[in-house]
């Protein structure tokens, strides 16, 4: 996502090093930063609707560079697991890097993205904002989320969160039967623009198919939630 706030745009410039996942947690959620700020927190945004709680079982779809899963592995303490999704060879580096340093052991790196069938694609390396393109530079490996949840012997999927800018359509066609059967409470990043418009609506319409109840909201990083109980 490129922001027009030239303090972002230098915050994003900052090398991927362990404490600027620190920094990032602590600007969503400390009593002392104020609120004008901790609203442009992606973080903050996840938590919108409801927080991560102990024994949690997670799914970070896009996961790099750990902020997300770092964050939410605390969270939910030793009986919780997050699953850190991330195709892109360098940053996964970067991300395992990250998640050795907070000497985290609660988290399952899987070296996959997800899409709407198990396939081979192409990525082009931009960091945060890697896209899938047909002419992009790196060969990754994707698969379906229920392929994950079954290859990963999931027992309950409590959260669900995914940025992965503009693929998201792809991934909730091969998540259906894991949404229809653990009902997640979901966080898609929706503001990615595919044909013209942002994917938020579409988005809203595929966990709905699934059983879900959806609501896009959060406009500094717009964000589409699902969830089986009345949150909206």
């Amino acid at each position: 996502m490129i922001h027009k706030n030239p303090f972002i745009s230098a915050f994003i410039g900052i090398p991927e090093w362990p404490i600027k996942n620190n920094l990032r947690h602590w600007l969503a959620e400390s009593p002392r930063v104020p609120n004008f700020i901790q609203d442009f927190s992606p973080i903050k945004g996840y938590e919108k609707f409801r927080k991560l709680q102990r024994g949690d079982v997670v799914i970070d779809a896009g996961a790099f560079p750990g902020d997300y899963a770092l964050f939410a592995s605390k969270k939910i303490g030793e009986k919780g697991h997050v699953y850190a999704l991330e195709p892109d060879d360098s940053n996964r580096e970067i991300l395992e890097r990250n998640i050795h340093k907070a000497q985290i052991k609660n988290v399952t790196v899987i070296p996959y993205g997800l899409w709407e069938c198990e396939d081979t694609l192409f990525l082009n390396q931009e960091g945060l904002a890697s896209q899938i393109q047909k002419d992009g530079d790196l060969e990754i490996k994707v698969k379906t989320l229920d392929q994950i949840v079954s290859d990963y012997k999931l027992e309950k999927l409590d959260v669900l969160k995914m940025d992965i800018e503009g693929a998201e359509l792809q991934a909730l066609n091969g998540a259906l039967k894991t949404l229809t059967r653990f009902h997640p409470y979901t966080c898609v990043a929706s503001y990615h623009i595919v044909d013209g418009a942002t994917t938020a609506k579409r988005v809203e319409t595929l966990l709905q198919q699934a059983g879900l109840t959806s609501h896009s909201d959060y406009l500094n990083h717009l964000t589409t939630y699902g969830c089986s109980e009345r949150l909206f």
